[in-house]
């Protein structure tokens, strides 16, 4: 036998009558918070959400699982749990869930033809309820879906009465009319349906008595009057008026009007563009088919185009909604004010559906109730435009399923989506296509062809952000005769750039249009809003935030939450945040009126963490080089734990930008100590990366920062890091010269290590210049300082170079003998970056020698070590001469797989080996 669910009251599942057991309350509330969206997915974050609320515990996850887990065996016979993208579903018959049954009868009863119909179902409706909903479960959610239900519940009940009365089957009616008079004391409608229900029983007396009392309780409670409506049933009673004696030919003793169709939506935006895949998301929650009204929240930052894209796709879906459109500005944002009262709100949308002041109840809750008897089954489409959060727009939901809400928010509107399904629609700027499209469409064809350069960098400077990109473009079409050129040239300076997009109308000045959000931040998120106007790379995350502000990790978390719930910026990544250019010039122009201390100390904690952050992760990439002192890091500087090679190419990968920047940022701040030292941090990951040019601007930064310092040391690590990235890029006369510098002032500082260093590193460009015996002799003289030092490591690699040389000789065997010793110490020392070189210059001996297999065998080794490190370049070397060897081994077609991955990849770092790979390619 098959089951049945009640939440109309304590949750249950039924067989026969008889519940089965659910076992522990929060195995219940899963099954609940899955009955309540029945054959609708429901998201891991939302269910969590759903059941436990905001202080879900960290266990909180496999608990649901386990819940699950049981539920599934429970309810196998009559439902299915299954696993969604992302979430779960419950697939039953959803009139086996008693809330569900209930909206559908009240729908039935909302379309019925005749009055007898009508009561026979919202009765059968109205029976289905045991109690309080969801009785027991008390999170924000549970509370949420609770009071709407009870909203639904005393509509469905006015209008049995109603059909009731109509019927002439008062008698019968007056025990409920009188519990539910006692449940809401100040409900002027129900009061008014309870006075004909006695007066037509023969009970004037009672009748004017309960007027006499609601008019007391009014007076007392409200210091308010009966409504003229209320008044007017009372005289009518006094008077005996032979009308009351009839059924009312409208609904109930105070007749509301049947509403009009209203027709409020503002008129569409002229020169929408874009937004393809946003309407493609609000056509498919429109066609969806809800057990409630369907809730879409559109969010973004300030200008991004919010109610343009809601009232574009209201006016192109108006055959959709013939029961109307309804339209109302919350003043969520409103510099003017405050945010709207949601109860205002409501008499203003009643106004709009044309009730008389006089029929408007006085209670709170009797409004509502009126709102969304009136809005039952009608299929309407309810714009709520600009509203602050989620707890605003929550008393302005239609109950019915019948009813579309379109909301705009400057805030995420998270526990719309999380507690009530809203379908999150969240803006970004427009892309490069679209943002052309609006130019042309507003400037004409004609007018962006003839400067496409021009217009690309006015879409660049306005960041792509609708209002900017219309006040540009207005600019220019108020003044023909400026060329595009000019228009952007004007806002090439981002000091300036806020001012040329001000307009005389706040709405329309970008600088105003982003105040406002700032406004509504909490003190401390306005504070870090502020300082990420110094921050000087494209993105953030935690730890730098931290370090930026001065706060601790936990609070500026929340902040970080904060800033993004209110889109002043994006989360563009797990952790990492964004924002547009004209949001980070506004910010800066909020910190240039900080003082200067406290811009040189955020600037000064932000170095900081660039530094020791990447100094710990080049110690993974780079551990035998010796390493630089660092200062000491400033108070509150967070600094992320490192804690091995994957994860320190990780950070790099994500940080390299941002410490890029930060190298600029020291330079123009006076932190030279900083302006050498983050360069030596990328040294290493970006010769891994091919990135070689950038290796050699950001060491020639360095070592100017160095000369400024006069530092010996610092001009020493510089011009050495220098000349090995000029050698790279076949520079070698600088590089020569460099190196050459390097070595003399480690004789002068007596440095024995970092002269051996700079011999192996001359060791390396007389090998690429083809001097195989001056590099000898160079690499000699450091392999005898390494093992001098004692420092095995370097020993290694020197032995390994030197075999490198010998076998440009010729001198095979003594090159083998060399890489062979090499390698076996490095193994010993785990060090997979020397072992990787040595394995691919042992490839090469075999080869040159006719030892093809070997080769391959040593130079597929060294390939899957150069991929463990992510050094390209040697990867794409390595696949070369890994092409030659199989070539000569007669394995052609590996030979040309190896070959074609060495050309994509050097193709990728612009390298110009490329055209000797792409030569054999053809070849073959």
């Amino acid at each position: 036998m098959g089951l049945t669910f009640q939440v109309l009251g304590r949750v249950e599942a039924l067989r026969a009558d008889r519940p089965v057991d659910l076992g522990h309350h929060r195995q219940r509330g899963v099954l609940a918070a899955l009955l309540a969206d029945a054959n609708t997915a429901v998201t891991t974050d939302s269910l969590v959400d759903r059941v436990w609320g905001a202080q879900a515990p960290a266990r909180a996850r496999h608990a649901l699982y386990s819940y699950l887990s049981r539920l599934r065996r429970v309810i196998a016979a009559s439902a299915a749990i299954t696993r969604q993208t992302g979430g779960y579903l419950l697939a039953l018959d959803r009139d086996a869930v008693d809330m569900h049954r209930f909206r559908r009868l009240v729908g039935e009863a909302d379309a019925a033809t005749d009055d007898e119909t009508a009561l026979s179902l919202i009765e059968q409706a109205m029976r289905l309820w045991r109690g309080e909903p969801f009785a027991g479960l008390d999170t924000p959610w549970f509370s949420s879906i609770r009071d709407r239900l009870q909203a639904e519940k005393v509509t469905a009940q006015l209008r049995r009465n109603d059909l009731a009365l109509d019927l002439g089957r008062h008698v019968e009616l007056l025990a409920d009319l009188r519990d539910e008079a006692a449940e809401h004391p100040l409900d002027e409608y129900l009061a008014g349906q309870l006075m004909l229900a006695l007066y037509r029983g023969g009970k004037q007396a009672d009748a004017l008595e309960h007027f006499r009392r609601v008019r007391a309780r009014l007076a007392d409670e409200l210091g308010a009057d009966p409504g003229a409506e209320l008044r007017s049933l009372h005289q009518r009673i006094l008077s005996a008026a032979p009308s009351l004696s009839l059924p009312a030919a409208g609904r109930g003793a105070i007749n509301v009007v049947s509403s009009p169709t209203p027709r409020q939506l503002p008129a569409p935006p002229a020169h929408f563009v874009g937004r393809a895949d946003e309407i493609a998301v609000l056509d498919k929650a429109l066609d969806a088919d809800p057990g409630s009204a369907v809730i879409t929240a559109i969010s973004g930052t300030g200008g991004i185009g919010k109610t343009w894209l809601a009232l574009r796709w209201a006016h192109d879906n108006l055959d959709r909604f013939p029961g109307g459109q309804l339209y109302a500005d919350l003043r969520g944002f409103d510099p003017a004010g405050n945010p709207l009262a949601p109860a205002d709100v409501i008499r203003s949308l009643l106004a709009s559906l044309e009730v008389p002041p006089e029929r408007v109840p006085a209670d709170h809750a009797a409004q509502a109730a009126l709102y969304r008897s009136l809005l039952a089954n009608r299929r309407l489409l309810l714009v709520l435009d600009n509203a602050r959060d989620t707890e605003q727009v929550l008393p302005l939901l239609p109950g019915s399923p019948s009813c579309l809400v379109l909301v705009t928010s400057r805030s995420r509107l998270s526990g719309l989506v999380a507690r009530h399904n809203a379908t999150p629609v969240s803006l970004e700027t427009l892309s490069e296509v679209e943002a052309t499209a609006l130019l042309t469409r507003r400037l004409g064809q004609d007018r962006v062809a003839a400067e496409p350069a021009a217009a690309a960098e006015l879409i660049e400077h306005c960041a792509r952000l609708p209002l900017a990109l219309g006040i540009a473009t207005a600019r220019a079409m108020t003044n023909p005769g400026f060329s595009l050129h000019a228009l952007a040239e004007e806002l090439r300076d981002e000091h300036d750039r806020l001012d040329i997009l001000a307009t005389d109308e706040p709405a329309g000045d970008v600088r105003a249009v982003l105040s406002w959000s700032y406004q509504a931040l909490s003190r401390r998120a306005a504070r870090l809003f502020r300082l990420l106007g110094l921050h000087p790379g494209p993105d953030i995350a935690l730890y730098p935030a931290a370090s930026l502000a001065g706060f601790g990790l936990i609070e500026t978390r929340s902040l970080l939450a904060e800033l993004a719930q209110t889109h002043l910026l994006e989360e563009h990544l797990p952790g990492r945040y964004r924002s547009h250019d004209l949001l980070r010039a506004y910010a800066g122009e909020l910190v240039a009126d900080e003082d200067s201390g406290t811009r040189h100390a955020a600037i000064h904690r932000t170095l900081d963490h660039y530094l020791h952050a990447g100094f710990a992760a080049e110690r993974y990439l780079a551990p035998h080089w010796d390493p630089i002192v660092l200062p000491a890091p400033q108070r509150h500087v967070a600094i992320r734990r490192i804690a091995d090679y994957r994860q320190a190419m990780q950070w790099l990968t994500a940080e390299q930008a941002n410490v890029l920047a930060a190298i600029e940022l020291a330079v123009r701040n006076g932190f030279d100590t900083h302006a050498w030292q983050l360069p030596w941090t990328l040294s290493t990951f970006l010769n891994r990366q091919g990135l070689w040019t950038l290796r050699v601007t950001t060491q020639q930064t360095a070592l100017t920062a160095a000369d400024r310092l006069d530092d010996p040391n610092a001009q020493a690590i510089s011009h050495h890091l220098l000349g090995r990235g000029q050698a790279i890029l076949h520079q070698y006369e600088e590089a020569f010269e460099h190196l050459h510098t390097a070595l003399r002032r480690y004789a002068d500082l007596g440095d024995l290590g970092g002269q051996a260093a700079i011999r192996f590193s001359l060791t390396q460009v007389c090998m690429q210049r083809e001097r195989p015996a001056e590099a000898v002799d160079h690499c000699s003289v450091a392999l005898e300082l390494y093992r001098a030092s004692g420092n095995p490591v370097w020993e290694a690699f020197s032995l390994s170079a030197l075999g490198g040389c010998e076998a440009l000789l010729g001198r095979y065997p003594q090159s083998l003998t060399h890489c062979r010793e090499a390698l076996e110490l490095l193994h010993t020392l785990g060090n997979q970056d020397g072992a990787a070189h040595t394995l691919r210059c042992l490839g090469y001996v075999h080869h040159q020698q006719g030892e093809h297999a070997d080769a391959v065998g040593c130079l597929r080794d060294a390939l899957a070590l150069f991929r463990e490190l992510g050094d390209n370049y040697h990867e794409a070397d390595t696949l070369h001469k890994l092409g030659d060897a199989l070539q000569a081994d007669d394995r052609s077609g590996q030979a040309l797989a190896a070959w074609k991955r060495a050309a994509t990849i050097l193709d990728q770092l612009a390298h110009p080996d490329v055209d000797t790979v792409r030569a054999k390619i053809n070849r073959l």
